[in-house]
């Protein structure tokens, strides 16, 4: 099997920038769930505060299917989400290109 050609410079930047984002993704929703279980701990007898807990819930769950699985390898195609939960891997499963650092500055 040959060697894939490494990624560009904008390739690079652009799935590092993804992870950036996975990671923000998750340090807000878990401020948000904590926020909606100390709701739900003091106002759990009314109806809507547990309505509006389980929405948004939900909302994090799909926006983080949305997050997770939208970049995808730049050379073969394959969804990053599916190869590493919040990290992006080394290298891709099916291509074998390498995701090297971001350059810095």
């Amino acid at each position: 099997m040959t060697e894939p050609r490494p990624l560009t410079r904008d390739e690079i930047t652009r799935i590092w920038r993804w992870q950036r984002q996975m990671l923000m993704f998750y340090g807000i929703a878990m401020v948000l769930l904590a926020l909606a279980g100390v709701l739900m701990l003091f106002f759990g007898d009314l109806a809507w505060v547990r309505r509006a807990a389980l929405a948004a819930v939900l909302s994090l769950v799909v926006a983080a299917t949305f997050v997770q699985f939208r970049e995808r390898c730049p050379r073969c195609g394959l969804r990053l989400g599916s190869q590493g939960r919040l990290f992006l891997p080394e290298q891709c499963r099916r291509c074998s290109v390498v995701f090297e650092r971001p350059p810095s500055g």
